[in-house]
């Protein structure tokens, strides 16, 4: 009689600390988010990914009622921001901006990574994708990518044309090939960087996303020559596609979606989903995309994490028929 009582109380006991150690984990999972949140942006202030984090957590900032920080960490192709956020405490607190140029291209790049792309992080959703846009000083350059390409062909290495990511590289890479041209690539960290060797004619011309082009282009400061979208941007609609000067087929966009640290618990990953995708649906976020020239995307974590492993199979096999290597 009186071992059970005990075994009764030892039970009682072990299922009264079980709970709190379960409860507090719940009750902190249900209150998220309980103080700010830290967003990591791969690239200086004032590019397009930073245009991009700033107008979705100006939306989030008033439905989830939490501060969020933006954290600018540009450099090496995204990896510095990338290995700061797979170092995180997964609790939802910090989170991370990435392209497709960054998490899908960077494991056929370089042969040794800080993080592990497919395992280090939880995928929380896709935002949108972007096309590039070839560009060259409003007030010099040539006037076509036609033009552009003939200078090429004539003196190979004369055209020269900066870039600000692996995405966009690879997009040179691919007109090259397709024009049999050569020219003299030059990798800048970001467009705050190219922009001023730009417009000083230092630089033949550039190629970046419409999200951070727009802007030079609408004040006339640079002219767009080509997208590399399948149809003409609405927000574009004198350039014209790559595809429509003799390149049937050409297309090359990149995605941005939003990270987690791996082992972030399931339902604030669930949580985050549900808020971004609410996001997206807002008639003033989706007119801040689209003015940029973005495709929206959503959807589903499950979905994000499919498109992360079938493009960093796709690109790996680009980058290895290309024979590329990271600068």
């Amino acid at each position: 009689m009186i071992k059970k009582f005990f075994r009764r109380t030892a039970l009682t006991l072990a299922t009264a600390v079980v709970g709190c150690v379960i409860m507090p984990a719940a009750s902190a999972q249900a209150a998220y988010p309980e103080k700010s949140i830290r967003l990591i942006v791969p690239f200086p202030p004032g590019g397009g990914a930073d245009r991009v984090a700033r107008t979705l957590i100006r939306k989030l900032t008033q439905t989830m009622k939490t501060a969020f920080v933006v954290e600018n960490r540009g450099g090496a192709n995204g990896i510095i921001a990338l290995d700061a956020l797979a170092k995180a405490p997964a609790d939802g607190y910090t989170l991370g901006l990435t392209l497709m140029d960054h998490l899908a291209l960077n494991p056929a790049l370089f042969e040794h990574l800080p993080y592990d792309g497919t395992k280090d992080f939880a995928p929380v959703a896709l935002l949108a994708s972007y096309p590039f846009v070839f560009a060259v000083n409003a007030n010099g350059g040539p006037l076509t990518m036609a033009q552009a390409l003939a200078s090429a062909k004539a003196a190979p290495t004369s055209i020269s044309i900066g870039f600000p990511s692996a995405n966009s590289r690879l997009a040179i890479e691919q007109l090259q090939q397709r024009a049999g041209v050569q020219l003299n690539v030059i990798p800048y960290r970001g467009i705050a960087q190219g922009m001023p060797d730009l417009l000083g004619g230092r630089l033949s011309f550039w190629i970046g996303t419409s999200a951070t082009l727009r802007g030079p282009i609408e004040g006339e400061q640079v002219r767009g020559l080509a997208v590399t979208s399948a149809k003409r941007l609405p927000v574009l609609p004198d350039v014209p596609t790559v595809a429509e000067l003799g390149f049937p087929g050409f297309e090359t966009v990149s995605w941005f979606g939003l990270l987690a640290p791996a082992k972030t618990p399931a339902a604030i990953v669930a949580r985050l989903n549900t808020e971004i995708n609410a996001a997206l649906n807002d008639p003033k976020v989706k007119a801040a995309f689209e003015a940029d020239g973005a495709t929206l995307l959503g959807g589903s974590s499950a979905a994000f994490e499919e498109t992360l492993l079938d493009d960093t199979k796709r690109l790996g096999a680009i980058v290895k028929e290309l024979g590329l290597k990271a600068n």
